[in-house]
């Protein structure tokens, strides 16, 4: 497994994406949602792989949903960097993580367009499922 490492921009949210896909070789998706548009996203996934999501500071993470409320948009609330989607499912969760949060994210490719828009709540939790990394989120508590 291929590990890269990454986070925002203050260090509150960190980020270790274990994946499968060589970064030369991975695709990286440029969703067409409003919200993606305005974070140039590059969405990154490998449903063999792993994504870890350590937040330091509980008070500075945010938490944003929108449209069919499938997903949360993890983003820090102090630098404002968008780290990933990230959808709870039952005992499990699915993630991406954008390449641009990677400490290495120059080794991955631009993005390539990808519009969801006509996806119901149904079917975008079915491809989460398929195409994204099982993940986890820890939060930690603050002392």
């Amino acid at each position: 497994m291929l590990e890269f490492k990454g986070g925002c921009h203050c260090g509150n949210i960190s980020v270790i994406y274990k994946t499968t896909i060589p970064a030369e070789d991975a695709v990286p998706r440029a969703c067409q949602c409003s919200f993606c548009r305005k974070h140039a996203t590059r969405g990154l996934s490998d449903p063999m792989g792993e994504i870890a999501i350590t937040v330091t500071d509980p008070a500075r993470f945010g938490r944003y949903q929108f449209g069919t409320k499938a997903t949360e948009f993890l983003v820090c609330s102090t630098c404002g960097v968008y780290v990933s989607a990230y959808m709870p499912d039952g005992d499990r969760a699915y993630a991406n993580v954008m390449a641009n949060v990677l400490h290495d994210h120059e080794a991955f490719g631009p993005g390539v367009a990808a519009d969801y828009g006509s996806e119901d709540e149904a079917g975008k939790r079915q491809r989460r499922r398929q195409n994204w990394t099982p993940a986890t989120l820890t939060i930690k508590t603050q002392d």
